[in-house]
């Protein structure tokens, strides 16, 4: 390999790894780490005019300072002075809290290597010994306000491996620098389908493990421990004789398994169990006190809402999910209601990730609890900061801000339970380990830094090139250029920008689609009256009227607006009126219970699936509809999955009595897995292709999709021979879906997530004059420019996604204001953590993180009503409140996009639906239960 060669190799090195080898040889600094690393804590850290949530007795202080000394809290008051070496944080408009605590996490371990799976009991191995302090969810999980965690050994045991609680130190060059030294030994243990393998696929050749079955669990755990009282009885006994007796008899067997067991059993040791059913809760609970301990925490714990009580008279606490479920049959009864519902029946209770992407954001997950539940702002954080804290027996030191407790400390920019609010600085011990500002200043280093390289790598080729020709060092010297500013690092730049320009063909308008109203829009006239109307479609109308009838808006205006005789008014002052919520990629109706296989029904097999159409599976009874429709989505974008041609989506009303009720647009668009477009990051553990690889098959499936394409046309053009001919004609069900597709009457939903993918799709797209419609997009903000240019809409599925590892913290978060500066019509849609059905009514969240990372709020709004009306082709119907649309209307107490905010009712096509749902049932039954 030649020099030159060698040196893009190391280029390409540099980028992916972050660190080169050859500093010497190139004489550039390269400080390429992802992530800065933290400068030592100062002496002394002043935040001064702040909000200050205490979470103690002394509530919430405004315009108060915070004095951290020796990484202590030592004074919070009024008008303090800094002192010689302080570091002064002017903290005006801003929000101080403690630290966010993560009950149930798995940060800081590798990978899926959490679970000691070889038997049931592994109380002997311990996740302290696998700590790593170089993993950057600390430092990803600290930009989201996260300060400490209790890393849980996984699940798949009935009683599992020693837990660790520790802090978010990124820059820690130990392991043991992350652990809280003060926190009390505890141990994980696991209830349900894990532990009893009901979900595991049955391998051949591997034997099945015992227990298999709930009662099994209950036994294994029952049968340990009085194995464990017989060997602290063997140790009593042994340690009862005398100096000289012992010498004649040798010491029991040590049994590091055991050992822990008995900690158990004496009080030292702390229980943090997962589980989901109220059956196995309090399986536990009885087989505790019968053996004589306690249980500190129930994990997960999501249908701790129907034993809160038993819960509490135990003295277990709850570290439940805010709002997760559906996504095993287990998790079916799980209601967002149930943090509220333990907490207000006396539970000690918790928000917990099991996720390490979602930690990033706990602060959140502790506003829903406002909605579902109706928690105080401050009860609600204290499901993240001071509960977690005592669950895990460290709220001596942290959980809270009072003098002389731990200086672990977040100061936002905004209300912590706002979804506009984000993270300007964390501290841990009085160290800043993130800090906005800082973070900002190391992206631009490493752009620096990296065209330093790639500027050393062209200066060296160039030497070679003169050696070469024979020329001398100074028949090749240029002379010296201007400083310029620094370019972005290649992966980060939008294609045309790194390629000649060239003319590019536009993506073919959205053509006009039929939509079909409801056939029960009532004819009677409805005026809601006295909302803040947010039309979407210019200025927000304060105490607006909107009248409507027959399904349609009839007129929208100021308190002066006419409302005719007989129309039903709804009071609606001090309330915000909004146009529904559009969910662009779904498969609600084709999903009940992800991990059922016969409730789902996405995929069909092969890779040709024209003809199927994703409305007649969609199935009215669904639980999700309703449940979905509570958050303000009043249509959904049904799209089924797999294969490469996957088939045509629907666009679905959330209310209707059939399918056929349901269908605003029973078939839309042509659905095109584009091939190896998106994979999982986690791909390689299951024997997942490399990139080259995955590249390689896409080109290959690529080629057959355009022939697919080139035989429909023909199909098409020889069908139509036949019929002027008057000839018989052979329908072939594919190619017969495909002639709309062709005719250019329906557009494409083409689902995409790399870069590389993406582009080759809208060349595609582009070469076939095809409508295109980009769905995921994890990586579209790196062509920005060039969809701009092809006026490729792009709805983003990812919005809350961890980023790439050499990625900025928020480049997920802030890919949609990124696209939308570029000129692209952006939509938000999709799920989060646990896919399926069950997280498509937290799209407006979507959107509000997306307006916290820059963008703008009125965008935002639009990315989940008007754009994606845009996009189908529907603007002259839905998306937006004005005379002649659709009366699909949702009506708030708040901000849409806030996790705290209730939607009090929603209309679609003037029709008024039930806002009763499962969840809600539920949530009415047990908070009335009798003590």
């Amino acid at each position: 390999m030649s020099t030159r060669s060698l040196g893009f190799v190391l280029l390409i090195v540099v980028a992916s790894s972050g660190s080169l080898p050859a500093q010497a040889r190139t004489g550039v600094d390269t400080n390429l780490d992802a992530y800065p690393t933290p400068a030592a804590a100062p002496e002394e850290v002043l935040i001064r005019n702040a909000t200050v949530w205490t979470m103690d007795s002394a509530g919430r202080l405004e315009d108060t300072d915070l004095r951290i000394r020796g990484g202590r809290i030592a004074e919070i008051g009024r008008g303090l002075q800094p002192g010689p070496n302080a570091l002064v944080i002017e903290a005006e408009g801003r929000h101080v809290t403690p630290g966010l605590i993560d009950c149930h996490s798995h940060a800081a371990v590798e990978g899926f290597g959490v679970n000691e799976g070889s038997d049931s009991v592994t109380s002997e191995v311990r996740v302290a010994d696998v700590l790593d302090p170089g993993d950057r969810f600390l430092y990803l999980q600290a930009a989201g306000g996260l300060t400490a965690a209790n890393v849980l050994h996984g699940s798949a045991n009935s009683i599992g491996g020693q837990n660790a609680v520790i802090k978010m130190r990124w820059g820690a060059s130990y392991p043991e620098e992350l652990l809280i030294d003060s926190a009390p030994p505890g141990i994980k243990f696991a209830l349900g389908e894990n532990p009893t393998q009901s979900n595991f696929p049955s391998l051949p050749g591997l034997p099945r493990r015992y227990p298999q079955t709930r009662m099994g669990v209950a036994a294994t755990i029952r049968n340990a421990f009085e194995e464990a009282r017989r060997y602290r009885e063997r140790w009593e006994y042994y340690r009862s004789l005398s100096p000289s007796q012992q010498e004649r008899h040798a010491p029991p067997r040590r049994d590091l398994r055991l050992e822990a067991l008995v900690e158990i059993l004496e009080g030292e040791r702390l229980v943090h169990s997962h589980s989901y059913r109220a059956d196995e809760i309090l399986m536990l609970i009885r087989l505790a006190e019968e053996l004589g301990f306690r249980v500190r925490t129930f994990q997960h714990v999501l249908e701790g809402y129907r034993v809160a009580d038993e819960m509490a008279a135990h003295g277990a606490g709850g570290s439940t999910f805010s709002d997760w479920w559906g996504y095993k049959l287990e998790a079916y009864e799980a209601i967002p209601y149930n943090a509220a519902l333990m907490h207000r029946r006396g539970v000690l209770t918790s928000l917990n990730s099991d996720n390490p992407n979602l930690a990033r954001r706990m602060n959140l997950e502790a506003a829903k609890a406002m909605r579902y539940g109706g928690l105080a702002p401050e009860e609600a954080l204290s499901l993240v900061t001071i509960n977690p804290a005592r669950q895990l027996g460290i709220d001596e030191r942290t959980g809270s801000l009072a003098e002389g407790k731990d200086a672990d400390v977040v100061i936002w920019n905004g209300d912590p339970l706002s979804v506009y609010s984000s993270v300007d600085y964390t501290l841990v011990d009085g160290q800043v380990v993130f800090s906005r500002e800082a973070d900002h200043r190391h992206r631009e280093e490493v752009r620096r830094v990296r065209e330093q390289l790639a500027q050393a790598v062209r200066d060296e080729g160039k030497k070679e090139q003169a050696e070469e020709e024979g020329e001398t060092e100074e028949d090749t010297e240029e002379p010296p250029e201007e400083e310029s500013e620094p370019e972005e690092p290649a992966e980060e730049q939008d294609l045309e920008e790194t390629e000649a320009e060239e003319a590019v063909t536009p993506n073919p308008a959205a053509p006009a689609v039929e939509y079909v109203y409801s056939r029960f829009a009532p004819a009677e006239t409805l005026a809601i009256v006295g909302a803040e109307v947010h039309t979407l479609e210019g200025e927000s109308i304060p105490d607006g009227v909107v009248v409507f009838s027959g399904g349609r808006i009839a007129a929208v205006g100021g308190a002066d607006t006419e409302i005719p005789d007989g129309a039903r008014r709804v009071e609606a002052s001090g309330k915000h009126l909004w146009p529904g919520v559009i969910q662009m990629q779904s498969v609600l109706g084709l999903t009940e219970i992800n991990s059922v296989s016969g409730s789902v029904d996405t995929s069909e097999m092969g890779d040709w699936n024209a003809d199927i159409d994703a409305i007649v599976a969609v199935h009215p009874a669904s639980t999700h509809i309703p449940v979905t429709r509570s958050r303000g989505v009043t249509h959904a974008v049904v799209a089924p999955e797999g294969g490469v041609v996957a088939g045509n989506a629907a666009l679905i009303r959330m209310d209707g009595w059939t399918a056929e009720e349901m269908a605003g647009v029973a078939r839309h668009s042509l659905v095109i897995q584009w091939p190896g477009g998106s994979s999982s990051p986690f791909a390689f553990l299951f024997g997942g292709q490399s990139l080259e690889d995955r590249k390689k098959e896409a080109e290959k499936k690529a080629k057959e999709l355009d022939e697919f394409f080139d035989d429909a046309e023909l199909y098409g053009r020889a069908k139509a021979e036949a019929e002027r001919a008057g000839r018989p004609w052979t329908v072939d069900p594919q190619l017969e879906a495909m002639q709309p597709v062709i005719a250019r009457e329906l557009p494409l939903y083409v689902v995409a997530g790399d870069d590389w993918a993406i582009r080759q799709a809208v060349e595609w797209a582009a070469r076939r004059e095809l409508r295109m419609i980009l769905v995921g997009g994890r990586e579209a903000w790196k062509l920005a420019g060039e969809l701009a240019q092809r006026q490729v809409p792009v709805v983003l599925t990812g919005v809350t996604d961890a980023p790439g590892s050499d990625q900025p913290y928020d480049v997920t978060y802030a890919a949609a204001a990124r696209l939308a500066e570029a000129g692209v019509l952006v939509a938000i849609a999709g799920s989060d953590g646990v896919g399926g059905s069950s997280n498509s009514r937290n799209v407006p969240f979507f959107a509000g993180v997306a307006a916290a990372f820059g963008l703008d709020r009125e965008e935002a709004y639009r990315a989940i009503t008007l754009n994606p009306a845009r996009m189908l082709g529907l603007e002259d119907h839905l998306g937006s409140i004005r005379v002649g649309k659709s009366a699909s209307l949702v009506l708030t107490d708040g901000d849409l996009l806030e996790p705290g905010t209730t939607v009090e009712q929603v209309w679609i096509d003037g029709t008024q639906p039930s806002m009763q749902d499962k969840h809600k049932q539920l949530y009415d039954r047990y908070r009335n239960r009798p003590k």
